[in-house]
């Protein structure tokens, strides 16, 4: 899904049909179209892996028209309708308030597990008849070095440990689609992030300062940190780090 407006900002993102069941809803701007396509598919229900306006765009009007399986926190989420920023409004739109109740779907044989770090509420969605993944955004790539400002890294790889653990032979991103040899790319992933954990960990207890490490770990920052006013931005990975670094293996974190 996208529009003129993701292009420009060079996003797109997808929903999957899956046994029947829609993952996620695609963004607000292209309500219209999705609708269209969901008369014609007519899914028994949609699952929706995190509050995200891009996966969760049309979640509230679509839970008038199917059952729906999403975690109570990206329910209670929706329907406090937070604000988000004004280039988020203009990329994908702001989901409408989610009223009234839900009929609660049963997502079966897929399976929804848990998978906290990109956000809180986050999960993806996995069929082990056929071994394939709907990874929403937990993979998005290997190498990704920008982050959220509520994102934590610590938890990201323990959400690949446990998905890697899954052995998935088919891996679908929301945002690239089709991805080959998806433990590889997830053990990848995993490799990366906590190499480059250990280098900002090692770099913030010798003194070095956030930009320092911004240029010299991370390449720099790079033109997302200014369009989203810093709520992404590659900084944001050295602070999240800082923000939710364990101590001394005992499970404490810095305040």
């Amino acid at each position: 899904m996208w529009t003129w407006r993701t292009l420009a900002v060079g996003y797109d993102v997808s929903a999957y049909l899956v046994r029947g069941m829609l993952v996620d809803t695609g963004f607000r701007h292209v309500a219209p179209a999705l609708v269209r396509a969901l008369a014609e598919l007519s899914p028994r229900g949609i699952v929706v892996t995190h509050w995200h306006e891009d996966h969760a765009g049309n979640a509230p009007e679509l839970a008038a028209r199917f059952p729906m399986w999403m975690p109570a926190a990206t329910e209670a989420t929706l329907r406090a309708r937070p604000q988000v920023r004004l280039y988020r409004r203009f990329t994908w739109g702001r989901p409408t308030r989610l009223e009234g109740t839900v009929t609660a779907l049963d997502p079966a044989p897929l399976r929804t597990i848990a998978t906290p770090g990109h956000s809180a509420d986050h999960h993806v969605v996995f069929d082990d008849a056929t071994r394939t993944l709907i990874s929403g955004d937990l993979w998005l790539g290997v190498k990704v070095r920008v982050m959220g400002r509520d994102e934590n890294p610590y938890e990201i790889i323990e959400s690949l440990t446990r998905v890697i653990a899954l052995e998935p032979q088919r891996m679908f991103d929301a945002h690239r689609g089709l991805v080959e040899n998806p433990v590889a790319a997830l053990a990848a992933k995993r490799s990366w992030l906590e190499e480059t954990t250990g280098d900002i960990e090692r770099r913030l207890d010798a003194g070095q300062s956030e930009s320092q490490i911004l240029d010299e770990a991370l390449g720099g920052e790079e033109r997302t940190a200014v369009v989203s006013q810093g709520e992404y931005s590659r900084r944001n990975l050295i602070r999240c780090i800082r923000r939710h670094r364990p101590l001394g293996g005992n499970g404490m974190k810095e305040a």
